[in-house]
């Protein structure tokens, strides 16, 4: 075999493998997005400083009322309706949990499919507060870039 097909059998193999791995990531965020996280499964992850998972609450009302630590509210997965302190923090390629009144499918729908890697609440908010986990009220307050802790 000469230089140059050994060369173009080499490049041809890392297409190939490339290929499979990106298709291999769609079909695990896939999955990911059938798969509702419970709420003493997304405290024990977020209470754990090393894992960085962005939690968006995409109920259109209540979030003063109550929300998860940290949530970042999206109402409805729209922009236009979204605090403008709160749009700048939604990165769409970061580990995300939706969280919704009711933890229904259908509510978090067209959210789910904005962000790469994203999981449904199960229970939505109504779950979280029935467990007796923290909770914030109050407007939306970005973090302080001197904030030294997790969100619990």
């Amino acid at each position: 075999m000469t230089r140059l097909g050994e060369t173009f059998a080499y490049v041809a193999l890392l297409a190939i493998l490339s290929a499979a791995t990106l298709a291999e990531g769609r079909r695990h965020a896939a999955l990911d997005r059938q798969l509702p996280l419970t709420p003493q499964t997304l405290y024990r992850t977020l209470a754990k400083s090393q894992v960085r998972w962005q939690v968006i609450d995409a109920r259109t009302s209540d979030f003063d009322d109550a929300h998860v630590p940290g949530a970042i509210p999206f109402p409805g997965c729209d922009r236009a309706r979204t605090p403008a302190t709160a749009r700048e923090r939604i990165v769409a390629s970061a580990p995300t949990v939706i969280v919704t009144d009711s933890g229904e499918p259908k509510q978090a729908e067209a959210c789910l499919e904005r962000f790469t890697s994203a999981r449904l609440l199960a229970g939505g908010m109504t779950a979280w507060s029935e467990a007796n986990l923290p909770e914030d009220s109050g407007d939306y307050t970005p973090p302080s870039a001197t904030a030294g802790g997790g969100c619990l």
